[in-house]
C-alpha cells in the first residue's frame, strides 16, 4: 500500500504542477487551503496557522519545479501494474481493503486522482456507487461527486467542506436561500462546534450525497459523446465553464435528475441546498428556479417548481443542441465565435 499511495501522490502533484497557473489567485489559495486540512486530517471548521501554511506551500510548490517534462505513472497494485485512470481494473483490486481509488478529469481538463477510505460500495442503475469518507491522498481539484464510465464517485469528505463554508456564511436574521436547509437539520448559527452541530452536519452530508447521486446518474444517462473533444475546444476558462453549466443543468432537470428526486420527495431543505449550490452561469442560465422558491420560502409549491424544471429541461437540451450544431458547422473559429455570442446572452 505503501508503494501505492507514493504513486498516487506522484500523480496529483503532476496534475498541480502542471495546471495550478489555470484557477484564479482566490481560488487557488482556497484550493491550497482545503488540500492543507486534507492532508493534516483537519475538519473543515479547523483553525490554521498562517505560518504553517505559508511554509507548506512553499515546500509544495518546490516540489513541483522537479516535475516539469515527466509523465504520469501506472499504479503498483500487487504484481501488476495500471494505467492510472482504470478505476475499474483498480477497485476490483482494491475490493475488501476499505479503499476506494478514483481517477478522471476535472474542470479545465485537468487530470485528478483521489484514494480514499469507503463507507459503502453499492450497485444502482447499471452503475457502481463508491461512498467515501477520508481522503487519504487526493490533488488540489475536489469535487464532491464524479462519473467515471460507469463508476460513480461520492465524496463525503468535500462534500462536508462545502457545506460547512456555506453554512459558515449563514447570519441569523439574514436568511438566504440556503438558510431553510441549514434550520431543516437544527443548524442556526456559527456557534462553537458541538457534537449535536457535528451530527447534525453529518447528517445533512449523507442526505445531500443522495441529490447528487441523481445528479451523476442523470449526467449518465443524458450524456452526449462529443462533449469533452466539445470542453477541449472551449478555448478559455469562461466558455469551459459555460459550456460544463449547460451540461449540469441538463442533468439537473432531467427526468433522472435531482431536482425530480427531491419533488417526488417533497424536501424543501434539499431544495433550498440544491438552488443556493448554483452558482456562475448555472445561476445565471437558470434563474426561474431560484424565482419560483422565494415566492413561497418554507412553503414550497412543488407543482410549479416541477413546471419550471421540466422547461428548464427543454431549454437546455435546445442550448446544447445549439453548440453541438455550432461544433459540427465550422471550424475553431465558426465554434468560438458562435459560442461568445450564447455566452453574451447571459454575461
Amino acid at each position: 500500500m505503501e508503494t501505492l499511495l507514493k504513486e498516487i501522490k506522484f500523480n496529483c502533484d503532476m496534475s498541480d504542477a502542471r495546471f495550478w497557473g489555470y484557477f484564479s489567485i482566490c481560488g487557488l489559495l482556497m484550493r491550497y487551503r482545503d488540500l492543507y486540512r486534507s492532508e493534516q486530517g483537519l475538519e473543515p471548521w479547523s483553525p490554521i496557522g498562517r505560518e504553517e501554511i505559508s511554509a507548506w506551500i512553499e515546500k509544495k510548490e518546490a516540489g513541483w519545479t522537479g516535475l516539469e517534462g515527466r509523465d504520469f505513472q501506472a499504479l503498483s497494485i500487487g504484481k501488476e501494474r495500471c494505467d492510472a485512470f482504470d478505476v475499474d481494473r483498480i477497485n476490483h483490486a482494491l475490493e475488501g481493503e476499505g479503499y476506494a481509488y478514483g481517477a478522471g478529469y476535472g474542470v479545465y481538463l485537468k487530470p485528478t486522482f483521489f484514494l480514499a477510505r469507503a463507507k459503502n460500495v453499492s450497485e444502482v442503475a447499471g452503475h457502481k456507487v463508491y461512498t467515501t469518507e477520508q481522503e487519504i491522498v487526493r490533488d488540489l481539484f475536489t469535487a464532491p461527486a464524479m462519473l467515471q464510465g460507469r463508476s460513480i464517485f461520492l465524496r463525503l469528505d468535500p462534500l462536508k467542506a462545502i457545506l460547512w463554508d456555506k453554512f459558515a456564511e449563514y447570519k441569523p436574521g439574514r436568511p438566504t436561500v440556503t438558510s431553510h436547509a441549514f434550520e431543516a437539520y437544527g443548524l442556526r448559527s456559527c456557534r462553537a462546534v458541538d457534537d449535536a452541530c457535528k451530527d447534525a452536519l453529518g447528517r445533512m452530508v449523507v442526505d445531500y450525497a443522495g441529490v447528487l447521486l441523481h445528479h451523476e446518474l442523470a449526467e449518465s444517462r443524458e450524456a452526449v459523446p462529443q462533449w469533452k473533444d466539445i470542453l477541449t475546444r472551449a478555448g478559455d476558462r469562461k466558455a469551459e465553464h459555460y459550456l460544463r453549466a449547460v451540461q449540469d443543468l441538463v442533468a439537473d432537470t432531467s427526468d433522472s435528475g435531482p431536482l425530480k428526486f427531491i419533488v417526488d420527495g417533497k424536501d424543501g431543505g434539499a431544495l433550498s441546498l440544491a438552488i443556493g449550490l448554483m452558482e456562475g452561469y448555472r445561476r445565471l442560465l437558470f434563474p426561474e428556479i431560484r424565482e419560483t422558491y422565494q415566492k413561497r420560502p418554507g412553503n414550497v409549491n412543488w407543482r410549479e417548481v416541477d413546471e419550471v424544471r421540466k422547461k428548464g429541461f427543454n431549454r437546455f437540451q435546445g442550448i446544447r443542441r445549439t453548440v453541438l450544431a455550432l461544433f459540427n458547422s465550422g471550424g475553431p473559429e465558426t465554434f468560438s465565435r458562435g459560442l461568445r455570442e450564447m455566452m453574451q446572452k447571459v454575461a
